[in-house]
């Protein structure tokens, strides 16, 4: 198994945080799943600039995922996925990825969206969809750095919003 950690943030590849996990992980490679990303050549640029030295990005959309995911699974490389929503994430799951584990990280506040853990923001929607991820039998947490505390989605919202 080659994906060691996979993760929603709509911030992508950004500063500490992305640096800690690859350095948990040691990933050499990161696979971002993004259907909008992988057709923006400035955005690719953008984020090739700013991912660490010595660490390969893959940017792909959810077209041609299971192929995706087969091969980055065959390779011997640790990698780290992101993607930027749970909808994305969903996707993935049903894909052929072999690790059973959801970190949701940074989802910025907007309109439709309301406060669900700290810097992590969902609208009902999401929040189902969350729900249907863990029901797939995956383990779906909150966790900014590798350093705070596993908060399962399960015990975060018991039934309500």
């Amino acid at each position: 198994m080659s994906i060691k950690f996979i993760r929603i943030d709509d911030r992508l590849i950004h500063g500490q945080d992305v640096t800690a996990w690859i350095k948990t992980y040691q990933a050499k490679k990161i696979l971002i799943i993004d259907d909008i990303v992988a057709k923006d050549e400035f955005l690719k640029n953008v984020l090739k600039m700013v991912k660490p030295s010595g660490v390969d990005l893959i940017i792909k959309g959810t077209e041609h995922l299971n192929e995706t995911i087969q091969a980055i699974e065959e390779n011997k490389a640790n990698a780290i996925l992101l993607m930027k929503t749970p909808d994305t994430a969903k996707k993935v799951f049903e894909s052929p990825v072999l690790l059973k584990e959801l970190n949701v990280g940074g989802m910025g506040a907007n309109a439709k969206r309301e406060a669900l853990y700290k810097n992590v923001s969902a609208s009902k929607e999401e929040v189902a969809i969350l729900k249907e991820i863990e029901e797939m039998g995956v383990k779906v947490y909150f966790q900014a750095t590798p350093n705070d505390k596993q908060i399962e989605l399960h015990s975060l919202i018991k039934g309500g919003l």
